[in-house]
């Protein structure tokens, strides 16, 4: 077990909060519902055992932040009480004054991680998460600051655990999402273990990576787990989730088709599924009719940059352009010959300032021509701005001609069945839903009453800025 220094997570000026909170809260386990409790995204979590303080992921409400971009605003230069009074990320008032030995992140989606930034520098503690999760932790800190910040970087394998404190040590537990090194995190406290399953699926046969580690789920349900926080995204699919197998072969085939034509053909999907880019890159690679591969966007090249430092992915044969004139450039060559080149970009929730958008309302010098393709190889983010801004991408292409390729995709979310499969594997005594609006929580917490928990009592619907103590 790695034990991280005392020194290095002390919060010197908390003492007597501290010692206040062990005599009010021994006994007792007691989680903060920072945010994500009223939104899909902006996700942040925390748990207090005997004084001491542990958080969970600090991401932002992605379309809000986009939406800076429309009113010429830099988030890196925007203030927390500004960023609060957005509603862009969490506001941790309800953790002033405590005394927090840990960041613990579970993977490097933005909602997730991109107001580290912004909120980190407050606590004198370590940020801890796997390897990829940090990289993407490095390139956030390192474009918005402090640069300090990265001295408080630290990476954890699966299945090590790290002890921040006498009261709190962590776990990192393999799952599979749709991003490297996803992690579900478990907490031990003497008031029993934490689950905090935020972004997950239960993929069997991953195209990227190992399948989740089912022996030690299936090792908690003989421990004490007191609790286990759960996303909520698919929860009114009333399925399982497909394999990130099944959309290897959609995407494999939607190239293979859109091949046949001379057209231009563009693929988007999101730039932190790097298993769908490797599968859409080895799709171009091995079709007969083999195009050169361009992608184009500043997230894109970060997360792939990412992942091909670590050794996850070959990019050498591939054309890489993130911004301005060197993205202008390689659109003039594919459209100088577009059937010579499949390009993947940004821009498949319609973001304003995306690739694809910027091409869709000519504001590039790329023109898109009548039987041109457009793969979606996602789905839209189920927020009302994601959803109308995908609407306009979609109306300004097919005013142009193009063919449009829907949902070749399968989600990296668990749907109904899967949490009702997690439910009952690991069995803990409480439930909290997260990640969602109060309707997506409160479908969770039908779920949970079919299991037999009981509403208020050993499953609890709370909402940004609200805590439960569990005795």
């Amino acid at each position: 077990m790695n034990k991280i220094n005392n020194k290095e997570i002390n919060n010197k000026e908390n003492n007597n909060d501290e010692n206040n909170s062990k005599k009010m809260n021994k006994s007792n386990m007691k989680f903060y519902a920072v945010g994500g409790f009223n939104v899909v995204g902006k996700n942040m979590c925390a748990l207090e055992v005997n004084g001491e303080v542990v958080i969970f992921d600090m991401g932002v409400d992605v379309s809000r932040m986009v939406s800076l971009e429309e009113e010429q605003l830099e988030y890196r230069n925007l203030k927390c009480e500004e960023l609060w009074d957005r509603n862009i990320i969490p506001n941790d008032y309800m953790l002033r004054g405590k005394k927090v030995v840990g960041v613990v992140v579970s993977h490097g989606h933005l909602d997730h991680v991109s107001a580290i930034p912004k909120l980190a520098p407050k606590y004198d503690c370590p940020i801890i998460g796997t390897a990829y999760t940090m990289e993407v932790v490095k390139k956030v800190i390192k474009d918005i600051g402090p640069k300090d910040l990265l001295g408080k970087v630290r990476v954890a394998n699966y299945g090590e655990r790290i002890e921040l404190s006498s009261n709190i040590t962590i776990e990192l537990l393999r799952v599979t999402h749709s991003i490297p090194q996803p992690s579900m995190i478990l907490v031990y406290t003497p008031e029993g273990i934490a689950v905090i399953a935020y972004d997950y699926k239960l993929d069997n046969t991953p195209t990227f990576g190992q399948k989740p580690d089912y022996k030690r789920l299936g090792e908690l349900s003989k421990e004490d787990v007191k609790l286990m926080v759960c996303e909520t995204v698919h929860i009114d699919d009333e399925e399982r989730t497909p394999s990130e197998k099944v959309a290897q072969l959609m995407v494999a085939d939607a190239i293979d088709r859109a091949y046949r034509e001379s057209s231009a053909v563009f693929i988007s999907t999101f730039a932190s599924q790097v298993a769908r880019l490797k599968s859409i890159i080895d799709a171009n690679n091995s079709n007969s009719k083999k195009r050169t591969v361009v992608i184009l966007g500043r997230s894109m090249k970060e997360y792939l940059g990412a992942a091909e430092f670590l050794g996850m992915i070959d990019m050498k044969e591939c054309m890489i352009a993130s911004r301005g004139k060197e993205v202008e450039k390689l659109l003039a060559k594919v459209e100088l010959s577009p059937e010579s080149y499949l390009v993947i970009c940004t821009g498949n929730q319609g973001e304003h300032n995306s690739i694809l958008s910027r091409i869709a309302r000519k504001e590039l010098s790329f023109r898109f021509t009548k039987e041109d393709q457009v793969i979606f190889s996602s789905t839209v983010i189920p927020t009302p701005t994601n959803v109308a801004s995908r609407y306009v991408l979609e109306r300004n292409l097919k005013n142009q001609g193009v063919r449009i390729l829907k949902n070749v995709h399968v989600s990296g979310h668990a749907m109904r069945e899967d949490h009702r499969d997690l439910i009952r594997i690991v069995n803990p005594e409480y439930l909290i839903p997260c990640h969602g609006e109060t309707e997506r929580l409160a479908s969770f917490a039908s779920l949970a009453e079919e299991e037999g928990y009981v509403l208020g009592n050993t499953v609890f619907i709370l909402t940004d800025g609200r805590y439960v103590v569990l005795k």
